[in-house]
């Protein structure tokens, strides 16, 4: 594996070669487009402006590949190109985890073919293709990952994919069959599963995560009703001004409870991964059950009756 990393860290320093400082700004930008806590405030949006159910579903995907993602790096506990004994001075950016595969890579993929794939316009997978190519560049050009851990992201990312495609439509039959009772008790079995594999605290939000938005979309369907695209009785410029509302509370809410959540959290090891734990688990049924039912509250969205 060595001569390998080795190799990689040489392609690096030829495209670095080409560096500048107005470059490596754009390709900044381009890095923090493919960036989880991008990922996990614009894709909530989804679910409160667009489609609940689509959104659930990609929501979750999203979430399931970034606990794939962090668990292999624990796992592959593969060095940076920057890490001491290979060459600190490639580094543009800090990342502290280890760098096999790359989450960009992988997550990106994801993200954006499933995008499109609601589209289904050939102009839109090819937007997610270049989108996907540029971002797992800039992860190189910043030399904060080998060309080898892109491509590993882009072989999970792709496994995921087809996992979706095959799979998720079938799951969601049977869990709406199976009513609120079988929502409730899969999401903390998934959840469950998440945390079973724990070698870092960092592990512990996705889980969290699927438990709350899991929970909270049964909680949903059953009690409040939230549609996103439901009628609510508004036209033209009030429709989109009620649109904007729902994406402000929703983001300042799912903000709020992470802010305060780290301000109350102890630092002690004994309570701080239960209260991450709950953190996480909170600002998932925020987004899938709290806001909708404020939303509705407020006239801002109607329900799957109106």
């Amino acid at each position: 594996m060595e001569p390998v990393l080795q190799w990689g860290l040489d392609f690096i320093r030829t495209v670095q070669a080409a560096s500048n400082p107005a470059l490596t700004v754009v390709m900044r930008i381009i890095t923090a487009m493919g960036g989880s806590v991008l990922f996990l405030l614009v894709l909530p949006v989804l679910y409160w402006c667009v489609d609940e159910k689509k959104g659930m579903r990609l929501y979750l995907t999203l979430i399931i590949s970034l606990w794939i993602n962090m668990s292999l790096k624990f796992l592959f506990n593969q060095p940076r190109p920057f890490f001491e004994g290979y060459d600190p001075s490639v580094g543009f950016i800090y990342e502290r985890m280890g760098g096999l595969p790359s989450g960009h890579a992988q997550n990106t993929l994801v993200v954006f073919f499933i995008l499109a794939s609601w589209i289904k316009k050939i102009r839109d997978y090819a937007c997610a293709a270049v989108l996907c190519i540029l971002i797992s560049f800039s992860r190189i050009y910043l030399g904060v990952h080998f060309p080898t851990d892109i491509i590993a992201g882009w072989i999970i990312g792709g496994i995921i994919l087809c996992g979706y495609f095959l799979l998720s439509a079938k799951i969601e039959t049977l869990l709406e069959k199976g009513g609120f009772r079988a929502g409730v008790i899969a999401s903390a079995a998934l959840s469950f599963f998440m945390i079973l594999y724990l070698p870092g605290k960092e592990l512990l939000m996705p889980g969290g995560v699927v438990l709350g938005l899991g929970a909270g979309y049964c909680v949903n369907k059953k009690y409040i009703g939230f549609s996103s695209s439901a009628s609510f009785g508004k036209t033209g410029a009030e429709k989109y001004t009620a649109l904007f509302a729902r994406m402000l509370l929703g983001i300042a809410g799912f903000v709020l409870i992470f802010f305060t959540g780290s301000k109350l959290m102890p630092q002690d090891s004994a309570n701080f991964k239960l209260y991450g734990f709950i953190m996480a688990a909170l600002g998932g049924f925020w987004i899938s059950a709290a806001s909708p039912w404020l939303f509705v509250k407020l006239r801002l969205a109607g329900t799957e009756q109106e």
